[in-house]
């Protein structure tokens, strides 16, 4: 989000370790708790902001080249101001700096309050330049003005540090970008919204009302609410996932089964879930009629307890004897209407350059799924404008510019870092490839950090019909000038992108 004047503020939420539920937070206001009381503040409200310049290392694939990144200007609160607005830290203590995505970096004592080569960490809001969109961010702010891999290592130790591919040193894993909350010894669970003290609070109303989620398949339109699912064939078993601080997290759901609300249908349908907040994903039917490691089912209950609406009032997660272990991404949440589609069909990009990178369906959709890595652009044609949502070309590119890029455990996961802008500057081309062979060509400097320009996979809030565009689709905004006497077709069919240096 780019930052607008100095009324742009942030939603950071302060937990000690005293078991407390989960909390929502709104973004942008800072939200400080400790075992007695609950404040709100804005970051720009702290007269202990202050500034610094430093660069960061990346991970280091050659010995000649040291991979230091662009050093900027940071403005921002230091970490340390900030805890103790709720009381501080005790030397076996830990703090986490968690983004709203779920990402997350853990902070020994020692770097929040002691001298070390990290310097002072400190929720950056402002960086020395207008086009910024990473605030708040987790920034150190070394004294030589350079954060190196070995300071990382100095700073925070290495349970603590980031490691590049699982072996690799790389500081840029720790500028955390969008963060949400900061939370004292982080057991995984983030905490929920703050309520007035004269307000029920999200949690009982959701106790209280009765959800209703929507089945759709074909001319057939379900309408079941809490109570119609309580009085189905439900399972009670229990289930374990991965949170995003990498710790396992087990819990006994009651539910339906998946494969009761869908039905008989073939295993190569497609069953697209779609979450209250207009997060969609797409299964292969398959997955939900398969018994041999568990069972998903629709959950309404965790650990006995109705769920509130986040992480529910519905949550698709897989349990069993024993408790099979699901992957979170897999685990829809906020579930309001699940829907029988068409066969499902496997597709796939495929991304080259210094490397390759074919993303599946899955994680192609996984990550259009969610507002972080999305970007939508208008576009006119035949004087009618449509809305499409897609990934940002320049962010695909990043992946394989050169040797620096996202695990590919991580699925569509974005640091800016990744991005070479030297070698953008330097024009290479980009080829975009449709499925019968048709190309289209940009510059690498024409789309550098530019989200006009997108790999759409919907239009006006719809995926796009594969019949007609494809799975995929290169396309503009109409505000894009191109040079004159160049021409720019969207290309249907997509199926992938091509460096050419």
């Amino acid at each position: 989000m780019k930052r607008m004047g100095w009324a742009v503020s942030l939603t950071v939420v302060f937990v000690l370790a005293m078991g407390a539920g989960a909390l929502s937070a709104e973004p942008f206001t800072v939200v400080l708790k400790n075992a007695e009381e609950i404040t709100e503040v804005a970051l720009e409200s702290f007269s202990q902001s202050i500034s610094g310049t430093v660069a960061y290392q990346g991970p280091v694939f050659d010995e000649s080249d040291p991979n230091w990144k662009a050093s900027h200007t940071y403005f921002g609160v230091p970490v340390r101001i900030l805890v103790e607005v709720v009381g501080g830290m005790t030397p076996e203590d830990t703090v986490s700096i968690v983004a709203v995505d779920g990402f997350s970096k853990t902070l020994p004592y020692a770097a929040v309050y002691e001298t070390t080569p990290g310097g002072t960490p400190i929720i950056a809001f402002e960086r020395g330049d207008p086009e910024w969109d990473g605030a708040p961010m987790l920034v150190f702010l070394a004294e030589d003005e350079a954060f190196s891999n070995d300071d990382m290592l100095a700073t925070v130790g290495a349970e603590y540090a980031h490691y590049y591919g699982g072996d690799k040193l790389s500081t840029t894993g720790m500028m955390v970008k969008g963060v949400g909350y900061i939370v004292v010894n982080y057991d995984g669970v983030l905490p929920l919204a703050v309520e007035s003290a004269t307000s029920p609070s999200e949690t009982d109303k959701a106790v209280d009302s009765d959800p209703v989620v929507t089945i759709i398949h074909g001319d057939q339109v379900r309408q079941l609410a809490r109570t119609d699912l309580q009085i189905m064939d439900v399972i009670t078993a229990q289930g374990t996932h991965t949170n995003s601080a990498g710790a396992d997290c087990t819990a006994t759901y009651t539910g339906v089964p998946m494969a009761t609300l869908i039905g008989n249908v073939p295993g190569d349908a497609t069953i697209r879930v779609t979450a209250a907040d207009g997060y969609s994903m797409n299964y292969e039917a398959s997955m939900f009629l398969g018994v041999s490691e568990g069972t998903w089912i629709l959950a309404f209950e965790e650990d006995g307890e109705l769920m509130p609406f986040d992480p529910g009032y519905y949550r698709i997660v897989q349990v069993g004897d024993p408790a099979p272990h699901f992957t979170s991404s897999l685990s829809a949440r906020m579930v309001e209407r699940i829907e029988v589609l068409g066969t499902y069909t496997p597709y796939s990009l495929m991304v080259s350059g210094a490397v390759v990178r074919e993303f599946l369906r899955g994680e192609l959709e996984a990550g259009i799924g969610c507002p972080c890595h999305t970007a939508e652009v208008s576009v006119t044609s035949k004087g009618s404008t449509s809305v499409y949502a897609g990934l940002p070309l320049w962010r695909l590119i990043a992946y394989v510019d050169d040797q620096v890029f996202p695990s590919v455990e991580d699925g569509i996961h974005y640091n800016d870092e990744d991005f070479n802008d030297d070698l953008a500057a330097a024009d290479y081309t980009v080829v975009l490839v449709a499925e019968d062979g048709y190309t289209q060509t940009v510059t690498s400097s024409q789309i550098a950090r530019d989200d006009r320009f997108v790999v759409a996979f919907k239009e006006d809030g719809v995926f796009l019909d594969p019949s007609r565009d494809g799975f995929m689709r290169f396309v503009y905004d109409d505000s894009v000038e191109l040079p004159e006497g160049t021409k720019l077709r969207s290309v249907k069919f997509l199926t992938e992108i091509r460096i050419e240096f």
